[in-house]
């Protein structure tokens, strides 16, 4: 056996036990709240070994956000050359199709949080947006953190409130919402 295929073998179980870790803790965060799982929950659920969990992830918080990356990068990707209010619904059509996941992810507060990762996963988006439509501003960077805060804050409190509203129409109402705060902004100036 070649070291590159012994590598690619290892890689595969790597992957396929992440995979299984993933699938038990979606299932345990639809049946209850995220704060009251525990690693022997996940690993009982998927016959593995806290050993086997630890070796993968840090903690379930880890898990949820490795969750949230390999799904969303996976999703997303046909959205990513499209107009930043296209890629805004992909995104949100992604947290309506998973809302039981994402809502019950988005209950827990506090260091290591979904909702502080997700932050860490939207505002490189929003800076290179922020970048084309202020150019050469100095102030980029806080515009970009702005609009990051505001879609977090606006898709967390969406879904939280169990995602009444369909996602194309939700994302409408925010461009309405902006593009009528930028209309008032220019006639006030």
């Amino acid at each position: 056996m070649s070291w590159s295929y012994g590598r690619s073998c290892a890689m595969a179980d790597i992957q396929i036990t992440k995979q299984a870790l993933a699938a038990a803790m979606k299932e345990l965060m639809a049946e209850v709240p995220m704060e009251k799982i525990k690693i022997g929950d996940i690993v009982e659920r998927c016959n593995m070994t806290r050993q086997s969990f630890y070796y993968h992830f840090k903690d379930k918080y880890d898990l949820v956000n490795w969750i949230y990356y390999t799904e969303f990068v996976t999703d997303i990707q046909g959205a990513l050359g499209k107009s930043g209010w296209e890629l805004l619904e992909s995104t949100c059509q992604f947290f309506y199709k998973n809302r039981v996941f994402y809502q019950n992810a988005l209950q827990v507060t506090g260091q290591n949080s979904f909702s502080d990762y997700f932050h860490e996963v939207i505002h490189p988006i929003m800076l290179a947006h922020a970048s084309e439509i202020f150019a050469d501003d100095e102030d980029c960077e806080f515009f970009a953190t702005f609009f990051a805060d505001a879609i977090r804050v606006s898709i967390t409190r969406w879904l939280l409130e169990g995602a009444q509203i369909p996602p194309d129409r939700f994302v409408e109402l925010m461009k309405k919402a902006v593009s009528g705060a930028a209309r008032k902004t220019i006639k006030n100036s």
